[in-house]
């Protein structure tokens, strides 16, 4: 009977121990789920941050390249307004000139 009371030892030795690393196993992949979660939730904020710094970073230079490119437009505009006056200058002036002095009944 000692015998048989040994084999029942030693398997339900085995048996506690097969639960024992069962019941690690599972812990460790609990474990390795939560540390997931919170790797998650960092890269999560990093991204955040950098997102939001570039955003702003891309408006300021979104801004700075409309005004430059607004300003070369205004530039060029005020260029081809100069040229057509200096171009059209004197015949303007002719034909106002000519529809002051000119008399109809």
């Amino acid at each position: 009977m000692s015998s048989m009371n040994g084999i029942q030892e030693l398997i339900a030795a085995e048996t506690k121990a097969t639960a024992i690393v069962q019941e690690q196993r599972q812990a460790k992949v609990e474990r390795m789920k939560q540390a997931k979660v919170e790797a998650k939730q960092v890269v999560d904020g990093y991204r955040g941050e950098k997102d939001a710094a570039f955003e702003g970073r891309s408006a300021e230079l979104q801004v700075g390249d409309e005004f430059a490119a607004l300003e070369a437009q205004t530039q060029q505009e005020i260029a081809q307004m100069r040229s057509d006056f200096a171009t059209n200058k004197e015949s303007v002036a002719q034909m106002l000139l000519q529809h002051v002095t000119s008399v109809k009944n």
